[in-house]
């Protein structure tokens, strides 16, 4: 760095996590009724900034009429979040605010859901508590001012208050977005490549199924998240010729819905994700990530399904200190990196960085490692 200096990305210290503690409730019967019962919806576009997306708030307003119209979702029981179109301002403080309304109340059978598209991060792990030690972020509107959030406060307040019973699925379109719930459980299908895109290194395909952390963080409702890709790939903001800017993961949640009107199972529902956005040239790569194992096999719902707790305990469990990546700047070819790391030297910034996005632009990019930037 120019100057000799460290430079760290802004960020908020995580709220003090809640100790070890033993479930409530195990190994109950499944809800006989199941509702569609609320909904929190974040598009962020950034709007006036060097790191202004053009697609999330139509992902947003997107979601909203799948919701409303697939899904049985009462109008009055979503709420939506844009940096526009006078729309509650997703800030910090408001998004936090939001998610604790989304879970507050939630009695077994009701089936939540939240959707997040914006920019994503990642930043060092003080706990080394994940598998390359770092916390994947979302960026609130206000972030420059009140920090990102990250996954550790995220589970705190929308995954660790709910209840037995209770089922919330979330959709995240944002870089580093694969273990953006840190939900405990990651489905690994066994498949070194789907359609032509290539797994990214270290994904570990020769291990077929669930797979648990080695640091898991459980809880008892049932949780599921799809990712826009894994933790250390970038997602993209598009426009094709003809249609309007999306982010490419909520375009095709929608069309993977649209095209599997009958019922299709969580496995094929997650290959058709994945099909859908290598057709359409993306090499990001869905993740399924869930608070509770269950059958892939199963029927894909939003709204049913629930999984009962099969978790003793509820917390994070350390078993095994994990080793930190060396120092990390953006590399990720958009003008995030100058906003989260307003003190690097810009030149420094653009040796690292790979310049030339023409049809899409990543939502996040904090992926690439740089050394000796402090000597």
């Amino acid at each position: 760095m120019g100057n000799g200096t460290s430079s760290k990305p802004l960020f908020h210290p995580p709220p003090h996590a809640q100790p070890v503690q033993p479930a409530r409730s195990i190994g109950q019967p499944p809800p006989q009724y199941c509702r569609a019962t609320k909904a929190l919806l974040i598009g962020i576009n950034y709007e006036g900034t060097s790191a202004q997306l053009r697609g999330c708030q139509n992902d947003a307003q997107d979601i909203y009429d799948l919701l409303t119209r697939n899904f049985g979702y009462d109008r009055n029981n979503i709420r939506v979040m844009m940096d526009g179109r006078g729309k509650e301002f997703p800030s910090r403080q408001n998004i936090l605010k939001n998610i604790k309304w989304l879970v507050s109340g939630a009695q077994p059978g009701d089936c939540l859901f939240f959707h997040y598209s914006g920019h994503g991060g990642q930043q060092e792990d003080p706990n080394c508590a994940e598998e390359d030690c770092m916390d994947e972020t979302i960026l609130p509107a206000d972030f420059q001012r009140a920090g990102q959030i990250i996954d550790d406060e995220l589970f705190e307040a929308m995954v660790r208050p709910l209840p037995d019973g209770v089922r919330l699925v979330a959709v995240m379109d944002c870089c580093h977005s694969g273990t953006g719930l840190d939900l405990p459980y990651t489905y690994q299908d066994g498949q070194s490549q789907w359609y032509g895109m290539s797994m990214p290194t270290g994904y570990g395909y020769q291990n077929v199924g669930w797979h648990c952390d080695d640091n898991p963080y459980h809880s008892e409702g049932n949780v599921l998240l799809f990712s826009g890709c894994m933790d250390e790939q970038t997602s993209a903001d598009v426009q094709a010729p003809y249609s309007k800017p999306r982010g490419a993961m909520t375009e095709a949640f929608i069309q993977t819905v649209e095209r599997n009107r009958s019922r299709t199972t969580y496995k094929q529902f997650l290959q058709g994700l994945r099909q859908n956005l290598s057709r359409a040239g993306h090499s990001q790569y869905p993740q399924l990530t869930s608070s509770q194992k269950f059958d892939i096999e199963k029927p894909f719902e939003v709204v049913g399904g629930i999984c009962p707790n099969m978790n003793p305990q509820v917390g994070r469990a350390f078993t095994k200190r994990k080793h930190p990546k060396s120092n990390w700047l953006n590399n990720s070819g958009d003008p995030l990196g100058n906003m989260l790391f307003p003190d690097v030297d810009p030149f420094c910034l653009m040796l690292l960085c790979d310049i030339g996005c023409t049809d899409s632009f990543e939502l996040g990019g904090l992926d690439d490692l740089l050394s000796g930037f402090d000597d």
